[in-house]
């Protein structure tokens, strides 16, 4: 799984990290991906859709099903995925065609959410009718994965990442790997979630002064120096944005 999670980190979009894999019974389409590839695109942290050059869903992991099932700014018809609107849904398949049919990128329709250049792969940003930010969803071509005739051995994958969803810290591997105690992990992870010091003090209950001794501690202990490097680190390393099929308890937003 090592080899094909390089590979998959090739394409530019958000890291990828194998995460626990949960009950996978009502994962649409692993028939047509391969039992073994299946498994490896279950377990990544981000929403994959695989689909043919019509741009019809022959896979999807469940983290893309929640995504698809709320409808915003991507979602799923008899036609194939779509976007939310008829001008980037156009985009959208043109891309995928293009990916699977190997055609330079100068042949995509021109738009404001699509950035590629020629080679693949492509990139698109999905607007939400939420006004949540817009997916990002990245489209690679993928050769010999079937087991099946499903793609006809021309797929694209669909790698789909929702910037607003929220951002799940493995503090008990933070500080496993790195030494830091139960409130050291606390904060680096509130930290990188996006708050501030004064923020953390006042949630944790402590002073500013108390929480900044265990930023530095944690400075320290994972020889990162600066706050920046330390956020980075765990944003690559601790995150995990998958929930199983039975822990799902997030909404979809409101229109």
């Amino acid at each position: 799984m090592t080899g094909l999670l390089a590979v998959l980190n090739g394409t530019g979009t958000a890291p990828l990290f194998p995460v626990p894999m949960p009950n996978t019974a009502g994962v649409a389409g692993s028939h047509a991906v391969g039992k073994a590839h299946g498994a490896v695109l279950e377990r990544l942290n981000v929403g994959v859709i695989v689909v043919d050059a019509d741009g019809r869903p022959v896979f999807v992991n469940s983290h893309a099903a929640r995504i698809l099932a709320c409808e915003d700014g991507l979602a799923t018809d008899n036609t194939g995925v779509k976007a939310g609107s008829s001008a980037e849904t156009r985009v959208l398949r043109a891309a995928i065609l293009a990916s699977v049919t190997s055609l330079a990128a100068d042949a995509l329709p021109q738009a404001p959410t699509v950035q590629s250049t020629t080679a693949l792969p492509t990139r698109l940003y999905l607007e939400r009718p939420s006004g949540l930010a817009p997916l990002v969803v990245t489209i690679v071509r993928l050769d010999g994965m079937a087991d099946t005739a499903s793609c006809e051995l021309r797929c694209a994958a669909l790698f789909v990442v929702d910037p607003a969803a929220p951002v799940r810290i493995d503090t008990h591997g933070l500080g496993a790997t790195y030494g830091l105690t139960p409130r050291e992990a606390s904060v680096t992870a509130m930290l990188s979630r996006g708050a501030d010091i004064t923020q953390v003090a006042e949630t944790l209950g402590i002073c500013v002064s108390s929480a900044r001794q265990y930023l530095k501690r944690a400075l320290d202990k994972t020889g990162t120096r600066r706050q920046a490097n330390l956020v980075r680190l765990v944003l690559q390393t601790f995150t995990d944005v998958h929930t199983s099929v039975h822990e799902e308890t997030r909404q979809c937003p409101s229109r």
